[in-house]
């Protein structure tokens, strides 16, 4: 029987062949493989830390209600109360002509003038002169809640501003209770009642929603 033989062209076509497989199977299999900007995105997204870290209501000074005056400036007679004892209520009372009155308010008093200061904010809605302490502001937080200052000189505020918390509303003035002191009162109205300033300052806005 005769030995059939390959032509010499066959061989290499063949391999070429082969060759041309292997090469579009890889590329196929490469392609199944590829990641989108789209994959990569999301895969880097769920290892970042893109969450805010929570805060403590408590923590955050925004909330707070601040003091009027700064530290070295003290109360010199408290909020009037009846639930208090009768000592307490003694230092509660304002002696004026021959009379003792309930402080409606908290009283500062210092010998140096200092400055008075938004306890949080809000807008200026009255600024009157009041018979006692003459020029007084008043400042609505929210419909429910008002804050009173009394016996100011170079208001630095006009009616309709809308203040920050600790923005400076004028100087303490003497007045016709204490004339030897340089004085300021705060008084504070929640939901048309008179409540303590000293009880109200440092509390969260929160409270008197």
């Amino acid at each position: 029987m005769k030995k059939l033989k390959l032509k010499g062209f066959v061989l290499p076509t063949i391999y070429f062949i082969i060759t041309v497989g292997i090469f579009v199977g890889v590329m196929l299999l490469g392609q199944s493989f590829k990641f989108e900007p789209s994959d990569y995105d999301y895969g880097v997204g769920a290892l970042k830390d893109d969450s805010k870290p929570v805060v403590n209501e408590d923590q955050n000074t925004n909330t707070l209600i601040s003091s009027p005056v700064k530290n070295d400036v003290k109360p010199n007679i408290h909020f009037y109360s009846r639930d208090d004892s009768s000592e307490i209520q003694q230092n509660s009372l304002i002696y004026y002509a021959n009379t003792y009155i309930p402080n409606t308010g908290v009283l500062y008093a210092s010998d140096n003038e200092f400055e008075v200061k938004n306890v949080f904010e809000g807008k200026v809605i009255e600024i009157n002169d009041d018979e006692f302490f003459g020029k007084c502001i008043v400042i609505e937080h929210s419909s429910n809640l008002r804050t009173y200052y009394y016996g100011l000189k170079n208001i630095e505020v006009n009616i309709g501003d809308e203040l920050t918390t600790d923005a400076v509303l004028g100087i303490s003035n003497n007045n016709t209770i204490m004339n030897d002191k340089q004085t300021f009162l705060l008084e504070t109205y929640y939901n048309n009642k008179l409540i303590n300033p000293e009880s109200f300052i440092g509390t969260k806005i929160t409270d008197y929603k």
